[in-house]
């Protein structure tokens, strides 16, 4: 089927209704009412009022695999009481595929719910391919803590502190979710796959939560990071005590689309990050030298 000629990706959670937003609320009860963005949302409804996080990374029912034979083929080598997170989900872009992600540490998990922290053990993505008769194969699997060199990204007006002390290959803090959105970036390749990154801090009554797009490459049987971008940043930061003893707070709503467009330079299609509304944003181009996309200045 013909590729179109230009596609707008945009995850589940990836717009905002308007521009970067920056209000005061009176106390914590005004703050609901100012969020914008589905991001700063979802965060307001886990953090604060306990609802449990949709299974993005689909963790409950494994894209219909069998767990053990899941884990044979992610990590034959890891004793499966190790692993903290299995999970798998059916790429509809790609039909006959499946991408899962595995992630384990050095002795079993203290926890019983499934976690993906990254700085408590090892993360391992893969694809996987389903053959006309059922029968589940490798594709390609890529240990994400040690193999991969990470991009430093940037946020406006700041970006995670715990991100600027990784060092030159920092990792988001925990894995939130698959982004399987329509990501064509050559027309003569599969469509890449998406990955949600996601780090959060806390402050003296309140606390900032950011997320990145990572996008992999399928080149010849092994997975490539080519993509990386800041999407979106809530944060929300405790001011003045009020007379009646509430508290007011100052929030930060800020959200960004991607945009795959239709000009090709070297073989790849360019991108623009923007927030929804916005004519502008950063054009990211193809470079030969450093066989990913980079950010044109």
């Amino acid at each position: 089927m013909r590729t179109p000629p230009w596609t707008i990706a945009l995850s589940a959670l990836a717009f905002i209704a308007g521009p970067a937003l920056s209000q005061n609320a009176g106390s914590l009860d005004d703050v609901p009412g100012l969020l914008k963005s589905p991001e700063a949302k979802a965060v307001w409804a886990e953090q604060m009022e306990g609802r449990p996080a949709p299974d993005h990374l689909g963790t409950r029912d494994l894209a219909g695999l069998d767990g053990e034979l899941l884990t044979q083929l992610l990590l034959p080598e890891i004793p499966p009481a190790r692993i903290t997170l299995l999970g798998a989900r059916q790429w509809a872009q790609y039909p006959g595929h499946i991408v899962a992600l595995a992630c384990y540490g050095d002795a079993p998990p203290v926890r019983s719910e499934s976690r993906c922290e990254t700085g408590d053990g090892a993360q391992m993505l893969g694809v996987l391919r389903v053959d006309d008769g059922g029968a589940v194969r490798l594709v390609s699997r890529l240990r994400l803590d040690t193999d991969v060199e990470w991009p430093m990204l940037s946020w406006e007006p700041g970006s995670p502190l715990q991100m600027e002390e990784a060092g030159e290959s920092p990792m988001p803090q925990r894995w939130e979710r698959f982004d399987l959105a329509v990501y064509h970036l050559s027309p003569d390749s599969p469509p890449a796959l998406g990955l949600r990154g996601v780090w959060s801090e806390g402050y003296a009554g309140g606390g900032g939560f950011w997320s990145a797009l990572y996008l992999f490459e399928l080149r010849d049987g092994a997975l490539e990071l080519v993509f990386g971008a800041g999407m979106s940043m809530h944060r929300d930061i405790a001011g003045d005590w009020n007379p009646d003893g509430t508290r007011e707070h100052h929030i930060e709503d800020w959200a960004r689309v991607l945009i795959v467009e239709p000009r090709v330079h070297h073989g790849y299609r360019d991108l623009r990050v923007r927030e929804r509304g916005d004519r502008g944003g950063d054009l990211y181009r193809w470079s030969p030298a450093a066989d990913s996309y980079r950010r044109v200045d």
